[in-house]
């Protein structure tokens, strides 16, 4: 545990200092899981996913007021729409990955479902996938979609919508302290009942009612954004299988391949939702792209780009993501199991 913190910490620094995107889930994961396939055994410390969870968990839910509903409500049929196009996407992506680079379908299939890595790796354990593969992919399509989108959008001669949105809550450590620990409490229960990412979805929903309700939480400050981002980095880095890189040595160019089929059939996807329903195609670029919430809620107030929408789009894909993708393979296992 101490070694994976010992290596983790320096490379989320070197990370940042490069200006990368998430650095301390990136730089820590890389470095812990470079040490892995060393041969130098890393173990993540105790509680890490849940900590992380319930920290990310708790900043998104600040972003669930009455502007975002709003704009949730009124563009349903859309952002329907484009979450059923992830799971399209995501299912011809993860088949494509596996016959090209030699990796199990099932573990493709959650390697290529933009769920987010940490969550989709809990639940690419639980179906007995290897997790190493969706930490890669997840990882490496996280940084093309960071770089290459706001370049596009900023070069590429689209009008950008002029709007700004972030929360205006204060700082309340005495608030946040209690927050924090009733989400660690909530989400601990919700998990042991079987209800899967309890600690990242439960502080979501119970964050949002009380502050659709009128009740003032805590902002969450970047430092402590980061601190998720380590833990996660961690988890994900204590779990690179040595043997995996061994045995499938063309995954990663694959991967990296398969991550910019997803980033171009979003886009398309973007666009064609943004002509059906009458949106900003800039907009819906980012609306639909195969990147993290707080990434793309980032690259929208960057460009000024209606973050409410964006952040409407990107919520209920992360909800529906994260809950519904069990179910969706399980509708389609018998797909994944026979490829």
């Amino acid at each position: 545990m101490l070694r994976a913190l010992v290596v983790g910490i320096p490379a989320g620094f070197l990370f940042d200092y490069l200006h990368t995107p998430i650095p301390w889930m990136i730089g820590p994961m890389i470095g812990v899981a470079t040490l892995n396939l060393l041969g130098v055994k890393m173990h993540s410390p105790p509680y890490a996913r849940q900590m992380g969870q319930l920290i990310l968990g708790s900043a998104v839910s600040l972003y669930f007021t009455p502007p975002v509903v709003a704009a949730l409500a009124g563009n349903l049929p859309a952002i329907i729409a484009a979450t059923i196009s992830v799971f399209i996407v995501g299912i011809f992506g993860a088949l494509t990955l596996s016959k090209a680079s030699g990796v199990d379908a099932k573990s493709t299939f959650f390697a290529s479902i933009p769920g987010g890595a940490m969550a989709m790796a809990v639940l690419a354990d639980r179906y007995g996938a290897q997790i190493a593969p969706v930490a890669v992919a997840h990882s490496l399509r996280v940084s093309v979609v960071v770089i290459l989108i706001p370049l596009a959008l900023t070069y590429g001669g689209l009008p950008l919508e002029a709007s700004a949105y972030r929360p205006t809550v204060p700082l309340n450590f005495s608030i946040l302290a209690v927050w924090l620990a009733i989400s660690w409490l909530l989400g601990e229960i919700s998990e042991k009942f079987g209800f899967h990412n309890g600690c990242l979805l439960v502080p979501i929903f119970v964050g949002a009612a009380l502050t659709m309700g009128g009740v003032q939480l805590s902002a969450v400050p970047h430092g402590l954004t980061d601190f998720a981002q380590l833990m996660f980095g961690l988890v994900l880095g204590a779990r690179y299988e040595r043997a995996f890189f061994a045995r499938y040595r063309l995954f990663i160019p694959f991967a990296l391949l398969n991550s910019f089929f997803i980033l171009i059939a979003s886009v398309a996807a973007g666009a064609a939702l943004a002509w059906a329903f009458g949106l900003p195609v800039a907009t819906m670029i980012i609306a639909t792209a195969p990147g993290g919430l707080a990434e793309m809620t980032i690259t929208a107030q960057a460009l000024k780009i209606s973050v409410p929408l964006v952040v409407a789009f990107h919520l209920f894909r992360v909800v529906v993501v994260n809950m519904g993708t069990q179910y969706f393979y399980s509708l389609t296992a018998r797909l994944f199991e026979r490829d």
